[in-house]
């Protein structure tokens, strides 16, 4: 869309399975994404998925994104480790900049880092609606039954890289491991009984 035409995504976790469907969606609407990814199989899945440039999430963010022709970036939504990240997004967010982060942090946020750049912080949980029953619970729904609809058009693609069968305490283990690893690359599933 016009609407993001010049503006950029940064995306911790690119290679992840939500980072995965985030750069395509993102590229549906318009934006330049740069993912982070720190090894070669990362950073080609991350590109594959549509990311125009990826960062290493283990370096500073800032110089490298002045390598690929970025002083900051309008947006950065954080799908691994916030409190690891948390300066480094503080110093990559544009003035009035908007960071969305759905992983939980086992310290308080130094929220004062934002402050003279006027940026929104924001946390996102899929289960808001359900748990606390909200008015708009019915949003989720509609978005899940959008994306469905955009796979089947082919118009974004499934972000399933790994399959484990069947459905056991063996595999659940392994799928469990790979995901605490901190490493997978898209999305894992255990199938069939």
């Amino acid at each position: 869309s016009n609407e993001n035409k010049n503006k950029t995504l940064l995306i911790i976790g690119a290679a992840g399975g939500v980072g995965s469907i985030a750069i395509q969606l993102a590229k549906k609407v318009g934006l330049t994404v740069i993912g982070t990814a720190s090894r070669p199989e990362s950073i080609a899945w991350a590109k594959e998925q549509g990311a125009d440039h990826t960062i290493n999430h283990f370096e500073e963010f800032v110089p490298q994104l002045k390598q690929v022709g970025f002083e900051t970036v309008h947006y950065i939504l954080c799908l691994n480790a916030t409190e690891k990240h948390w300066v480094n997004m503080a110093k990559a967010i544009a003035p009035q900049g908007k960071i969305c982060s759905i992983v939980e942090t086992d310290v308080p946020l130094h929220l004062t880092l934002l402050k003279n750049k006027s940026v929104t912080f924001v946390w996102e949980l899929m289960f808001t609606r359900p748990m606390f029953q909200t008015e708009d619970m019915i949003e989720q729904h509609k978005l899940l039954n959008e994306v469905a609809d955009l796979i089947d058009s082919k118009i974004i693609k499934t972000t399933l890289n790994k399959r484990l069968s069947p459905i056991n305490a063996e595999n659940l283990r392994k799928a469990h491991s790979l995901l605490e690893t901190g490493k997978s690359i898209g999305k894992i599933v255990v199938e069939d009984f």
